[in-house]
Formats: structure tokens, sequence, C-alpha cells
């Protein structure tokens, strides 16, 4: 299996896969064309496993979003470190949202160790820095 970034991401395997998140009354007002005309313009890059789109990375100007497809969670890691260098090629800190429901989410960021600076109601807020995670995460010094 070979894995690989790419330089456009699609943004229809993007919509697949994140959608699963959601309920029919978002997925009613989100459609795949507000999705699309909504990030058609953001910078991202796509994940590719053997030719074919499994998912990617949109960076909205503040956060990166990452949704992958459900069957490729946690068979996407060999892609962590490109990723992350792309991310903190265009910025080099950010606070990320992560929502208390989101499980598959929760424990990726967990795996990174990138730590907890707030909460809220819905979710916690992380710290993510090339220098402030653990493992392949980890981009900076040290």
């Amino acid at each position: 299996m070979a894995l690989r970034l790419t330089p456009l991401l699609d943004l229809d395997v993007y919509y697949e896969a994140d959608s699963i998140r959601f309920d029919r009354r978002v997925l009613n007002v989100v459609t795949r064309e507000v999705f699309r005309e909504t990030f058609a313009q953001c910078l991202s890059i796509g994940f590719e496993a053997d030719g074919k789109p499994i998912g990617g990375v949109i960076f909205d100007g503040k956060v990166p979003h990452i949704a992958v497809l459900p069957q490729w969670r946690g068979r996407w890691g060999t892609l962590l470190r490109p990723m992350l260098a792309w991310l903190f090629a265009i910025k080099d800190d950010f606070r990320i949202h992560v929502e208390y429901r989101n499980a598959p989410l929760r424990r990726f960021v967990a795996h990174c160790g990138w730590p907890v600076v707030d909460a809220d109601l819905h979710g916690t807020f992380h710290r993510v820095t090339p220098d402030g995670a653990r493992g392949a995460a980890r981009l900076g010094n040290k």
C-alpha cells in the first residue's frame, strides 16, 4: 500500500469522511455543494492510498481540519509527519477545539500528545506546535 500527500484535496471524499459526524439536520444545511463553496478556496492537501483519495486537511486560515474515511482511521500514520510539516510551514502555533463526542479525533490528539489549554461545554482546546507533542507528531527540537 502506497500512501502519499497530494497537492489537491478531493472535497467530495473529505465531505464523505467528515459528514459521518453530523446528523441529518446539519447535513440538510451543510450540503455537499455548500461545503464545496465554503472550502474550495482554502489551502488544503489530500491523502491518497494507492492513488485513491482517502481524506486530507483543510486550513481555513485559522485552524486545520482533518478528515479521513473511516476505513483508513489509524492506518494513515506515515502521512502524519509530512502533513504536520505542511501545516507548520503555514503557521507554527494552532489552538484546536476537540469535541467530547468526536472519539476518533480525541484518540488522535491524545496519541500526538498535544496539551489541553482550556475547555468549554463542548470539548477541549489543545495547543498544537512543532515541539509541543510527542512521538511522530513532534517535529521541533529535542
